[in-house]
């Protein structure tokens, strides 16, 4: 099925990094709420400015914001952003590797994300000739409001994750499908390559892709995800994985990366444990980075502002999660 989507023009994917701190930490008439607060913002702003001026080859990222729908009953509206490279040529018939972002608790309009995206694009040494990442959305918000509106995403992320009677979560897997979908459908992407990292709330999506047996998917990535619940799951997905054969799952499972905590609250050992069991089950080759004296959000720099002693950004634990990440993507999209 062709995607349905529409899309902003094209921007500067570092346009961000010219803001104010205040103006990126609530919503206004041209562009959704894409920090908490302030603080959020300024260790963000920091943290991808030193990136930037630290990468060896100079490149500049585009992006735009992308509106995709989800094929449910509802047709329900998504709200993406896609990057690339700027010097990317439609048309150009070399493929490039296409990735997804799954967001946090605080959702997709987050610019932690866009850092991510920006950084992965204009990575020359991992991506040679560029790649293309798609920010997804799994909750529906595009202007931000799951950084203010807790009870509306309490609400949005029980109808979406709670399994139903026959252990299956078919609202996420049409959301999944439809980042997808809508990725494979950008310009220039090899819909056969595709990669997916997932952050905090993001750690769903990933197992759910694993189980939905998506022979296009070569690597999946989790940091500080959370399972809860995974245990409700059926054994494995309805659409097809439990007839595989024994050699299709050896070459078509994608690798599973877990990174996480050992002093994450949000993350407990049964669920790690469940789901580490389900990734191998559905004969993913799952390796699990755990790492001692890390606390929930370990990736993200804005985390030592969070009141909360659950949180805490951990450069250490940080650096050896993405430097594992690239390893495992220079192996299996390239």
């Amino acid at each position: 099925m062709t995607p349905s989507f529409s899309s902003s023009s094209w921007d500067s994917g570092t346009g961000i990094l010219s803001l104010a701190p205040s103006d990126l930490s609530k919503p206004s008439s041209t562009g959704p709420q894409l920090a908490k607060d302030v603080d959020y913002a300024e260790a963000i702003l920091k943290a991808w400015t030193s990136d930037a001026n630290e990468r060896t080859a100079k490149q500049l990222s585009t992006c735009r914001n992308i509106e995709y729908k989800c094929n449910n009953k509802n047709d329900t509206s998504l709200h993406g952003c896609i990057y690339r490279r700027s010097h990317f040529i439609e048309g150009n018939a070399s493929s490039i590797p296409g990735l997804i972002l799954f967001h946090t608790g605080a959702g997709p309009q987050d610019m932690f994300l866009r850092w991510k995206a920006d950084s992965l694009v204009n990575d020359k040494e991992l991506f040679p000739n560029g790649c293309v990442v798609l920010i997804a959305d799994i909750i529906g918000d595009g202007e931000g409001w799951a950084w203010t509106d807790r009870l509306r995403y309490e609400t949005v992320r029980k109808s979406i994750l709670v399994p139903d009677e026959k252990g299956e979560r078919n609202e996420l897997k049409c959301r999944i499908q439809a980042a997808i979908d809508t990725l494979s459908a950008q310009p220039g992407v090899d819909a056969k390559q595709i990669a997916a990292l997932g952050f905090c709330m993001g750690g769903h999506p990933i197992i759910e892709l694993a189980r939905m047996n998506v022979p296009s998917v070569k690597v999946l990535v989790t940091y500080h995800g959370v399972f809860d619940g995974v245990d409700r799951l059926s054994h494995v997905s309805s659409n097809g994985a439990s007839s595989t054969s024994d050699d299709e799952l050896t070459t078509t499972k994608p690798s599973v990366l877990v990174c996480t905590g050992e002093d994450d609250p949000f993350v407990g050992k049964q669920d790690l444990a469940v789901a580490t069991s389900m990734f191998n089950d559905i004969g993913c080759n799952c390796r699990v980075m755990s790492f001692q004296n890390t606390r929930h959000g370990f990736t993200n720099p804005a985390q030592d502002y969070n009141p909360s002693d659950a949180f805490a950004f951990n450069e250490d634990s940080y650096s050896k999660s993405w430097s594992a990440t690239r390893d495992l993507l220079k192996r299996h999209l390239n």
